[in-house]
This record gives structure tokens, C-alpha cells and sequence, in this order.
């Protein structure tokens, strides 16, 4: 099942930059998106992605570190795999078209990096 998604959220660890077998860049990272939810004592949840991104998105993604805002857009799908103690666990994971720098401008009127 895929599905297209929007997100925006910050990145939870910096991204890891691959190569892969043909010679594409890939980049892996994790992200967290607050989403509202009337259940939750301070009234938002959070949705956790994994995001890959290959060639110039690969880039982009590769640019930003642990913490930074990110906006991707591309399709969702269900990702499996063995966690350490050898149970399945099951996740999102988002192939990005569209990796863009949510940066903002820092205290004290110094911008951050565009990436």
C-alpha cells in the first residue's frame, strides 16, 4: 500500500548518505511530525517516518542535521523489518520527490544555513 504525503518535522537524528550498487546517493533519516490529537494531555501526537531519498534529494536531506525542521513530500508506505530482539516490527517510511529546508531565522537575527 502507498500512499502520497506532505509532512513537516524535525529530524530526530543527522541523515546517513549512501551510495548505492549503480552509484546513486541515497539518504536515510528519521523524522518526527507533531500531529493534533484530543486524547493527548498537551493535545498533540507525534508520527514518526523514515525518509529515503535518492540523487539530488539525497543531497538536500544530507545537508540538514538532528533537530532541523524538514518539509518532504512523496509516497508513504509500510516498511517491515527484524528489531534487535528479533521480533517484526512495522513503521512508515516516505520516498521522498521533494526534500525542502524548513529552516528559520535564529535568535538574535542570524539566519540558519539554506539547504
Amino acid at each position: 500500500m502507498t500512499a502520497q504525503i506532505a509532512a513537516y518535522g524535525r529530524l530526530v537524528a543527522d541523515p546517513q548518505l549512501k551510495t548505492t550498487s549503480k552509484g546513486t546517493q541515497m539518504a536515510m533519516a528519521s523524522m518526527a511530525v507533531p500531529l493534533p490529537c484530543n486524547q493527548a494531555d498537551d493535545g498533540q501526537a507525534t508520527m514518526w517516518l523514515s525518509v529515503l531519498a535518492f540523487g539530488r534529494q539525497a543531497d538536500a536531506l544530507a545537508k540538514h542535521h538532528k533537530g532541523e525542521l524538514v518539509s518532504v513530500a512523496g509516497n508513504m508506505q509500510v516498511s517491515q523489518w527484524t528489531g534487535q530482539n528479533g521480533e517484526t516490527r512495522q513503521g512508515w517510511q516516505v520516498i521522498a520527490d521533494s526534500v525542502i529546508s524548513a529552516r528559520t531565522a535564529r535568535p538574535g537575527g542570524k539566519k540558519g544555513q539554506q539547504g
